[in-house]
């Protein structure tokens, strides 16, 4: 069953490692300047952006079958 939840601010390493997953697939790795850190703070200190999961049996995808 597919749901959806709203990170908080002890996802910042899912986060990240979804942000390098996407830049690897794009061949893009080399750009990825975001850190732990510099995400809590623009995410969750400066309420600049919102973080979306989709989860599936109660586990983060970046996509469904």
């Amino acid at each position: 069953m597919l749901t959806y939840r709203f990170a908080n601010e002890n996802d910042c390493g899912k986060i990240l490692e979804f942000i390098e997953a996407l830049a690897a697939y794009e061949k893009m790795s080399d750009e990825v300047v975001a850190t732990e850190d510099l995400l809590r703070e623009w995410i969750f200190e400066k309420k600049k952006a919102e973080v979306l999961f989709a989860c599936e049996d109660g586990k983060e995808v970046g996509k469904t079958k």
